[in-house]
């Protein structure tokens, strides 16, 4: 993989979703590296992160597509890509917990990604408008944060008012309230297992049977955390939540890497700048010299470290997967150690790696949790 690959993406793509009438229904899930949605009428990726800028700032450069910015009556955000873009070691004094800890739900920055989310969810285009509809949410937790909802609840109830500029678009008010009674969640996981069991209009497919009637693994490596959700012939077993064993720790090892071999500092966010290069630059200020380094066999190593550490802990887990039929992978993180996956497990018989999104193969794998999300909440919207 290219290190460009591993840099989060901003996307917002038209498509045409299944609804239940009378309602917009909007699958959201606010990770820690990357904000995801699925609504009636699009897609959607941005970065998770946020800086407060000043309202009267000259722009001197003309605006990208992935741009995003915030307003409100505390102040102007930019948001995503555009965040990142003005991160510099000197200036960054971001806090783990606020960025990637369970205490950043009452952040400011938490809110701003997480309004910026639900407005692109609530934008009209070709495939329809939420016009007259009722807000529905579906979100998720990791496995062993459950209880966290109530708080991400807390937050996004309410009446919101605040404006949004994508690219290079007009700023675009939003006013909405969303009722905590129609804000749902469930494990992340159960989204991954929902999405490889229904097909491209919500409806469940016969190897959704087949799923239930298996003993499973739903493997679900994000930024922050892996999480893991063992179903015994449809009955959930067990469920794991690891931080040591995500694309954080490769980040966090690849930094502490940089360091020791280049003596240069650069924290996680920062990170995320040099990847579409797959270079940093370390100035000698006493030589007045300055050079290029790739940093790309440091992060491919780490890639490879961590995903081995994560499979060795599942191992000791499940006893070798030997009473597991399927494993049902998720993820950014997931595909990043695609490789290593299918090379571990080439000769074990009678196990099957499914991909989550291997219903929809035109939806990036990314999105496979949230696709989970929406159609479980259109599905119970439907029946109520």
């Amino acid at each position: 993989m290219k290190t460009s690959d591993f840099k989060t993406k901003t996307i917002i793509e038209a498509r045409n979703f299944p609804r239940p009438e009378g309602h917009w229904p909007l699958g959201l899930d606010i990770g820690y590296s990357a904000v995801k949605g699925m609504s009636p009428n699009k897609v959607f990726c941005f970065p998770a992160y946020a800086r407060e800028i000043p309202q009267n700032r000259e722009i001197l450069k003309t605006a990208d597509d992935s741009d995003i910015r915030y307003l409100d009556e505390d102040g102007m955000w930019s948001v995503g890509a555009l965040a990142y873009d003005e991160l510099y070691a000197k200036t960054a004094d971001d806090s783990d917990e606020e960025l990637y800890g369970r205490k950043r739900y009452y952040s400011k920055m938490f809110k701003v990604i997480s309004l910026t989310g639900i407005a692109i969810g609530l934008m009209a285009n070709a495939f329809g408008s939420p016009r007259h509809k009722k807000i529905s949410i579906q979100g998720g937790l990791p496995a062993k944060y459950d209880a966290d909802g109530e708080l991400v609840r807390d937050v996004l109830s309410g009446t919101h008012r605040f404006e949004i500029q994508l690219g290079k678009g007009q700023w675009q008010k939003f006013e909405f309230t969303v009722s905590g009674n129609d804000i749902y969640f469930m494990a992340q996981p159960l989204g991954a297992l929902l999405s490889a069991s229904i097909d491209k209009n919500g409806k469940q497919l016969p190897t959704a049977g087949r799923y239930f009637r298996q003993n499973l693994i739903i493997f679900d490596p994000g930024f922050g955390t892996l999480d893991e959700y063992t179903v015994t012939r449809g009955q959930v077993t067990d469920t794991g939540t690891y931080p040591e064993l995500a694309m954080k720790e490769v980040f966090r090892r690849t930094c502490r890497d940089i360091k020791n071999q280049y003596n240069y500092e650069i924290t996680i966010p920062e990170l995320q700048n040099h990847l579409e290069t797959g270079t940093i630059k370390v100035v000698d200020r006493k030589q007045m010299k300055s050079k290029k380094y790739s940093i790309e066999d440091i992060l491919d190593k780490n890639r490879i470290g961590v995903c081995r550490d994560a499979i060795e802990k599942m191992k000791s887990i499940h006893d070798y997967f030997s009473k597991c039929d399927c494993i049902i992978a998720t993820g950014g993180t997931y595909d990043a150690w695609a490789d290593e996956f299918k090379e571990t497990f080439k000769d074990m018989e009678d196990l099957m790696i499914v991909p989550a999104n291997i219903n929809d193969t035109s939806l990036s794998n990314v999105f496979s949790i949230v696709r989970g999300y929406y159609f479980f909440l259109v599905n119970q919207l439907k029946r109520n």
